[in-house]
């Protein structure tokens, strides 16, 4: 099976795994992963809390992305609004119910900004849902990363128009000399091989996911964790593209009314780099990928997962879904030294999941995956560790990316968004739709 560790049985489990079916999902014995915390400068931080505290700069600090929430303008409209020949949850909406809601304005067909993770809560920091986009340009015949965003705002109500603000993300640090200066999230680490799989053309790297836990906000970069603090959004001026302080005096952050800054950085120890996605991790502990992230408040954890096309699995070495333990907070919580270990690693055999999710109760634990299939519908597949079923196997959207649990007394759903253009939508279905019945 493919969740066998390397060894004499690995035959055994080749053989296995050949037989098993797509989905299966169980804990890889004996693995885990540790994480390095790289916090971003205290100065660079100060600095912007002075910089806040002079009415010159036009930034106020904010306590969190409520407000940024609560002032959203950007319009989103009900499924059955949308313009036609978007088609992103049709085949899944005839199977099960699905609440939908496309983009009004042109992020439902730009080429340069895409979007990639869902994240949702129901907490004092945010009530409503946020979403990671990264933007790309062209440079000759190439699409080149050069920068991310998240938007948040209400969660939208069935049968009417939603909406949603832009946030700039952007990273605090110094120069040698000790001044703050301010500077775009971009990829870094990119894995290399080519992607042919993606609902769109793909940039090299980009914000794979999101998750919001408390007072943190985070996001899957390919190569490891970024961390937010929802308490440094800052309400900034307007008006100019640019990120920083202009002639004028005041900080901009690329015409947009707020911008929320990286606190820190997590970085697999002593796993090596995330390979080409077509490639295997050379062990089972070994090259493991963030491509996506969630929050399952099931088990106050966040759940990592693996993008891999074909060729990227092997009976020994399967795609990997980690757990990461996290503080009442939301922090992840870390030893003395800043290092955060996996408190359960799963193998799986799932190829092209954008996205998973993750329940917790009974001592046991159902993983879901979102699945792409080009200009297709994918698939969701969700399997119970140790149930002795099968994988539970459901049509799923066109361009389908990450998942959100949202425990909801109206019935548990799962959230999602869509990336191809002009077929772009944030959708959500009941969780018990996407599993056998009777599960927990």
């Amino acid at each position: 099976m493919v969740l066998q560790a390397p060894s004499a049985q690995a035959g055994s489990a080749a053989a296995r795994a050949a037989a098993a079916a797509t989905g299966d999902t169980a804990p890889l014995p004996g693995v885990s992963f540790t994480l390095k915390s790289t916090p971003v400068s205290s100065a660079a931080l100060q600095q912007l809390d002075e910089m806040a505290a002079n009415p010159a700069r036009g930034m106020t600090r904010q306590a969190d992305l409520s407000a940024a929430a609560a002032g959203a303008q950007n319009g989103l409209t009900y499924k059955t609004g949308c313009p036609s020949g978007n088609d992103a949850v049709k085949a899944m909406d005839a199977k099960v119910k699905v609440g939908a809601w496309c983009f009004d304005n042109g992020d439902k067909s730009t080429d340069q900004w895409i979007p990639q993770g869902v994240a949702t809560s129901r907490s004092r920091q945010l009530d409503g849902l946020v979403l990671s986009w990264y933007h790309r340009h062209l440079s000759g015949d190439k699409w080149v990363t050069d920068g991310s965003r998240v938007t948040v705002g209400p969660r939208p109500r069935v049968e009417a128009k939603g909406t949603y603000q832009p946030v700039t993300l952007a990273i605090p640090t110094t120069t040698a000399e000790g001044r703050l200066v301010v500077k775009d999230v971009r990829p870094s680490n990119a894995p290399g091989g080519g992607v042919t799989t993606k609902g769109v053309a793909e940039a090299t790297q980009h914000q794979g996911g999101t998750a919001l836990a408390g007072d943190f906000l985070y996001t899957a970069d390919t190569a490891g964790l970024r961390v937010y603090d929802v308490r440094r959004t800052y309400r900034v001026a307007t008006g100019k593209n640019k990120l920083g302080v202009d002639a004028d005096g005041k900080f901009y952050a690329h015409n947009e009314k707020y911008a929320l800054f990286q606190t820190g950085m997590y970085r697999p120890e002593n796993a090596g780099a995330c390979p080409a996605w077509e490639k295997p991790p050379s062990a089972q502990d070994k090259d493991l990928c963030f491509s996506t992230v969630t929050y399952d408040p099931t088990s106050k954890s966040l759940v990592t997962g693996e993008f891999k096309t074909e060729g990227g699995v092997t009976a020994a070495r399967p795609m990997r879904v980690v757990r990461w333990p996290l503080n009442d907070d939301g922090s992840l919580k870390a030893d003395a030294s800043g290092r955060v270990k996996s408190s359960i690693v799963f193998g799986g055999n799932v190829l092209k999941a954008q996205g998973v999710g993750s329940y917790h109760s009974d001592g046991g634990d159902t993983v879901y995956y979102n699945t792409s299939n080009g200009g297709s519908p994918g698939t969701v597949y969700a399997d119970r560790d140790g149930d002795g079923k099968a994988p539970f196997k459901l049509t799923g959207p066109i361009g389908g990316e990450s998942l959100a649990y949202d425990p909801y007394s109206g019935g548990d759903r799962m959230y999602g968004v869509t990336e191809r253009k002009n077929q772009r939508m944030i959708y959500w279905t009941y969780r018990k739709d996407m599993q056998h019945p009777g599960m927990p």
